[in-house]
Formats: C-alpha cells, sequence, structure tokens
C-alpha cells in the first residue's frame, strides 16, 4: 500500500507539474482565446477528473474499517466522568444528584466479549483512555457533556485495565481512574 501511494503521489505531481509548463508556456504571446474550445477542455478536466475520483472511491470503499453487519455488543458500560473519577456501571449511570451512592470505579466484564463504553461526562470534557495490562493504550475517545460517545473494544486478555483521563481536566487529573477487570 505505501508503495502504491507513492506511485501515484509522482504520477501525480508530473501530470501537475506538466500543465503548468504547458500554461506557463501558453501565456508567453498574446494570442485571441477561444472560450468555446476552452470550456470544452474545462469540462473534459472536470470530467475526467469526477471519473478519477469515483474510481478511487471505488477502489477504496471496501477497505474501510467498518464491518459490513453491526451487531449489538455482549455488554455495556456506562462510563461517566467527573472531575476527578470515573465511574463504570451497568445499568444506570450516575448524575450529580446520585453521585455517591451510583459511583463504581471498577467493572468486570468477560474475555472475548464485545463490550461496548457509553461514555460522557457530567462537567468539562475528560479524554477516556483504555490501557492494557502490559501498560499500552488499547483504545480511547471523547467525553463531552451532554454527549455520549461509543467504543467498542474486545478483550482479548485477562488482566486488569486501567482507565485514565487523557485531557488535562485540573489539579487532580492524575488521580482520574478507572478499572476494568476481564476474567
Amino acid at each position: 500500500m505505501p508503495i502504491t501511494a507513492f506511485v501515484v503521489f509522482v504520477i501525480s505531481s508530473a501530470i501537475i507539474l506538466l500543465v503548468f509548463g504547458v500554461v506557463a508556456r501558453s501565456t508567453n504571446a498574446h494570442r485571441d482565446v477561444n472560450y468555446a474550445r476552452a470550456n470544452r477542455l474545462r469540462l473534459l478536466f472536470f470530467v475526467s477528473l469526477g471519473a478519477i475520483l469515483l474510481i478511487f472511491l471505488a477502489l477504496t470503499l471496501p477497505d474501510l474499517p467498518y464491518p459490513v453487519e453491526a451487531s449489538a455488543p455482549e455488554r455495556i458500560v456506562l462510563a461517566t466522568g467527573k472531575q476527578y473519577a470515573w465511574s463504570l456501571t451497568e445499568g444506570t449511570s450516575p448524575t450529580l444528584d446520585n453521585w455517591d451512592t451510583a459511583f463504581s470505579p471498577t467493572i468486570n466484564v468477560p474475555t472475548g466479549a464485545v463490550v461496548e463504553f457509553r461514555v460522557t461526562t457530567l462537567d468539562v470534557n475528560h479524554g477516556f483512555s483504555l490501557y492494557g495490562p502490559d501498560r499500552h493504550l488499547k483504545a480511547q475517545t471523547q467525553a463531552m457533556p451532554g454527549y455520549v460517545n461509543r467504543l467498542r473494544v474486545v478483550f482479548d486478555q485477562p488482566g486488569t485495565y486501567t482507565v485514565l483521563c487523557l485531557e488535562f481536566c485540573g489539579m487532580a487529573h492524575h488521580r482520574m481512574r478507572g478499572v476494568v477487570e476481564v476474567r
């Protein structure tokens, strides 16, 4: 794929330089313009460009990373951020009124399950990041007040996955953690 992109870039650059050179040479001498011919040339260029773009669309559309059939997730985890904590629950999402009773920083999910995190926040923007047992970033999305982002993750290995905030949200930003236990 990188070689194909490079070849397309080189060919496109050569065509652009060629057209630039032809136009630059043609403007050296004064002459009358045949507008009918110029309009036909513009139309030919527009149709050619449209055909090239349609060909690229047809060639790249099958490679999109989205599954053809969207399946329902096996588990839904409601991830709610509030300075300076993540609440990971199933069922009902905590609000400002019931935060103290509904708050849960830990959730258990089975290995191999498709888990959908529905991520939101009650106060300011936060970055929802999920780190694996090896401390590498597995997935991330933005948490925004009044909006729910959906993040699907398949946990292939059992272990403790850590949820951290990736967007500085205040003085205790470093303490904003949650835990996903995969068994």
